[in-house]
Parts: structure tokens; sequence; C-alpha cells
């Protein structure tokens, strides 16, 4: 197995996550493994640690009360944005999911008005170091 790989059991194990949960996520495609993709039988599924952050994010989230449709927005989002996976980032959900790095940007986003859940990834960047390390 590849440094810094978790299989799905290693993943739950860590974050503290139902098995059964990050299955779920892996079948409808909210999360997806990074550096191994189970060709059948013999073959699992790896994770790397910017999957596990993902995890972790998602899971956060779900606590939070965000329903699924929002959380597969989050998962797009976080792939097609992975450097709020290196740094911290304010994710914005507000019946959309949106990333920004600035913090004037998202004081002003929530200054709108409106119910807006902002989430800074930066807490799970550090409490998945942690874990990990």
């Amino acid at each position: 197995m590849p440094q810094d790989a978790y299989t799905l059991p290693q993943l739950s194990k860590l974050l503290d996550i139902n098995y059964r949960t990050l299955h779920s996520w892996v079948e409808r495609d909210l999360l997806r493994p990074g550096v191994q993709q189970s060709s059948g039988t013999g073959t699992r599924n790896l994770f790397s640690e910017q999957d596990a952050l993902t995890a972790c994010i998602l899971a956060d989230l779900r606590q939070a009360g965000v329903n699924f449709e929002l959380l597969q927005q989050a998962a797009e989002r976080l792939r097609q944005n992975d450097d709020a996976l290196r740094e911290s980032a304010f994710m914005l959900v507000n019946g959309d999911v949106t990333i920004v790095f600035d913090e004037q940007e998202a004081v002003a986003a929530l200054r709108r008005g409106g119910l807006t859940l902002a989430y800074n990834t930066g807490e799970a960047l550090g409490r998945v170091g942690q874990l990990a390390a």
C-alpha cells in the first residue's frame, strides 16, 4: 500500500465516521478514492490525505444539517478547487456552495443576509493533520 494511503476502514477509524456512511458516499460518488480505485475483488479503494480532508469536511457539514444535494455540491467544489484542501478557505453554504480564500470576501457574503453556513476548511486541515501524525 502506498504511503499516506488509507483504506475505507482506516479512514472510518481515523475520522470517527461510520464505515457505512463512507461506503455510501463512495457508491454515490460523493467521495472518490484519489490513490487507487477498486477494480474488483482483491483490489481496495485507497484514499489520500486530501480525500480524508474531504470526508472530514463533508461529515462536519452533514452534522450541521446540510442536505445531500448541497453535500454533493460541496464535494464537487472541493474537487474543482483543491487549494481549499491545502490551505485555509471558507466554504459558504446558502442554497449553493461557494469557496472563497479571502476573509473579507467571506464577511461580505455573510453580510448580504440570509442564512449562511460558513465553514473554515483550516479546521479540518488541523484536525486531520493531527490525527494522521
